[in-house]
């Protein structure tokens, strides 16, 4: 990062301080982040920030005691919150106000009274069925309505697994179709699925293996047996998590963000294929630029949002990145920090609402974060756009111009908008400015019909005007040729 970055980071923070209670109630505080965003070059630029912290939940605050390295958090469709408290072996639901309504540390099992074990995941159904990745207890728990466990899935016998292998379900996610999808620690073939009777179907959409030309000849050609022992295998990375959109694609994280054109976000097909749209400057990864020393970003959450946008979670620098359904990058906010509004080892990530939910495992509670005036006109702009009020769309960015100027997918939001409406002209201009050059080709092409269509009888009577002047000068030249010719042919008679 460029010195004047970081003294202007310096600055801002200097001038920022926070003043949030330990309940769920909202309160206005500044921003303990600066905000800032990438250009079409690469290059982090000052932005508004997009969201600010409104307030903080805890168990305290909830009067059920504090909470113990927890690892997950689910928000349903009418916004009831549940918490994966992984250390306290229990399941908290929160109403949409963040109020306490029940804890799930022991159900009914088949008659026996059953306890949770290390869960580390949370998942509930548009019917009402909690599903639980209790990963002490190597199983995946559906609770149904008063308690009950109605399905209990335990580590898959098949060909497909060894004797000894160790169901340590992380993540669980359940279709419409109530296939139950399963992230499972040390599993690299892919997501588990398995269909509504908890049998095992199959590996879904399976990591391709990483590694470089270097490295896979030296230990398919050059190493020895022992040192072929020392080292690594090449095997696909793990997911982190998942989330379902409203078509039932289903979008993943991974930790692994290195190489050339890193994927580290994915959104897969029915058939596991990954068609995440990635039309940005580049690929959604997270930041752009970071100290080599420390790495890129590491992306452990991620949470569909309304109007084709997507959330991530980076664990590493305690930042939430928010991406157009195209994969443009629309804002990033947080940071790592010891006040409250920042972050320490956020492990999941949740909305209700407008509000954008971090809980954070080290910290013990989880961070509600607001959007601000600039936040929702960036929302409310790309909502316009997703639905075709054109109009609408172009007005709101222009309002977003005028808070950061400098903002690209602004300009390339009114660039799209013009070039819907017919404006072509202010769409090639909005697209250079926006430094879009898919955008900007799309845009010059129609322009350039238009002056074409515009000029197009001055064009041809210009056109014929010259040929007709043409042929009559090809016409007066042969005139004087013959007329030169006869004159010579009498003075020499």
């Amino acid at each position: 990062m460029r010195p004047t970055h970081w003294m202007r980071k310096l600055a801002v923070s200097a001038a920022l301080t926070v003043a949030l209670s330990l309940a769920a109630t909202p309160v206005q505080a500044a921003v303990p982040y600066t905000g800032y965003t990438y250009d079409g070059w690469g290059e982090e630029t000052w932005s508004p920030a997009a969201y600010a912290p409104a307030g903080v939940v805890t168990g305290e605050g909830l009067g059920i005691g504090p909470f113990s390295a927890p690892e997950d958090l689910y928000v349903t469709a009418d916004n009831r919150i549940f918490v994966a408290d992984t250390g306290n072996n229990r399941i908290v639901e929160l109403d949409g106000q963040y109020r306490f309504v029940r804890s799930y540390d022991k159900f009914d099992n088949g008659g026996k009274e059953d306890t949770f074990n290390k869960p580390q995941g949370v998942f509930v159904t548009q019917a009402g069925a909690i599903y639980v990745a209790d990963t002490g207890n190597h199983r995946v728990v559906r609770l149904d309505e008063g308690g009950k466990a109605g399905l209990i899935i335990a580590a898959p016998k098949s060909e497909f697994f060894a004797a000894d292998f160790v169901f340590d379900p992380k993540k669980v996610a359940v279709d419409s179709a109530n296939r139950v999808y399963v992230i499972a620690d040390h599993v690299f073939d892919g997501i588990m699925q398995f269909d509504s009777q908890g049998a095992f179907e199959s590996y879904f959409a399976a990591n391709r293996v990483k590694y470089g030309v270097a490295d896979y000849v030296w230990k398919k050609y050059l190493s020895t047996e022992a040192q072929k022992e020392r080292m690594i295998s090449f095997v696909p990375t793990e997911y982190t998590n998942m989330d379902l959109d409203s078509q039932g694609f289903v979008f993943t994280t991974t930790a692994d963000n290195s190489g050339a054109s890193p994927k580290p976000i994915q959104r897969h097909n029915p058939t596991g294929t990954d068609v995440l749209i990635r039309q940005g400057f580049a690929n959604p990864s997270g930041d752009l630029q970071y100290n080599p020393a420390k790495g890129p970003s590491r992306l452990v959450d991620i949470d569909v949002g309304p109007d084709g946008t997507y959330s991530a979670l980076d664990n590493k620098r305690g930042r939430i990145f928010t991406y157009s359904s195209e994969g443009k990058l629309l804002y990033i906010f947080g940071a790592i920090g010891d006040r409250v509004g920042t972050l320490q080892e956020p492990a999941a990530l949740e909305r209700v609402g407008e509000d954008i939910l971090v809980l954070d495992k080290h910290d013990l509670r989880f961070t509600i974060y607001r959007p601000t005036p600039f936040g929702k006109l960036v929302n409310e702009a790309v909502h316009n756009d997703y639905i075709g009020n054109q109009s609408k769309a172009a007005e709101l960015w222009k309002q977003v111009l005028e808070l950061d100027a400098n903002l690209n997918i602004a300009y390339i939001g009114v660039s799209k908008a013009m070039l819907r409406q017919g404006h072509h002209e202010a769409a090639v201009k909005d697209a250079k400015l926006g430094l879009d050059r898919f955008a900007y080709s799309k845009a010059y092409q129609r322009y350039r019909k238009d002056v074409l269509k515009e000029h197009f009888n001055t064009i041809l009577t210009s056109i014929l005007g010259l040929a007709v002047l043409w042929a009559a000068w090809s016409q007066y030249r042969k005139f004087k040729r013959r007329k030169g010719g006869m004159s010579d042919v009498e003075g020499a008679s």
